[in-house]
């Protein structure tokens, strides 16, 4: 019987972990849970772990307020897939495009586990 690839990924983040899929046909690395590549459609998967270091690539609307503490980005990961994720709380003057990041696995209100990323020293 096939593990749930959801499963598969929010048992990583139980452990800390970043998990991604990498498609066996054509390497193509991503983290969502998905059945079938998106770049050549093929099925085989394999899971692999992410370092959790990475990069803010983009950030979907300014970070004005100076006491702003927590926004959204899209994260690059060192294995070269992104994502959107949420920035851990710090000090809008930490966030820029380019400014390093670091894996932080946060509890919901709800009891879920997320992906967070902390600015870090470069």
């Amino acid at each position: 019987m096939a593990t749930d690839p959801a499963e598969v990924y929010r048992d990583g983040l139980a452990h800390g972990e970043l998990r991604y899929q990498r498609c066996q046909w054509c390497s193509t690395r991503f983290c969502s849970v998905s059945l079938l590549c998106a770049t050549c459609g093929g099925a085989d998967f394999v899971w692999e772990r992410s370092s959790g270091h990475g990069r803010i690539h983009a950030l979907p609307r300014a970070v004005a307020p100076a006491d702003w503490q927590e926004c959204t980005a899209v994260v690059e990961l060192d294995e070269g897939f992104r994502m959107q994720a949420r920035l851990a709380p710090t000090a809008a003057h930490r966030i820029w495009r380019g400014a390093p990041v670091q894996l932080e696995v946060a509890e919901t209100d709800d009891g879920s586990l997320r992906p967070l990323f902390r600015p870090v020293a470069a």
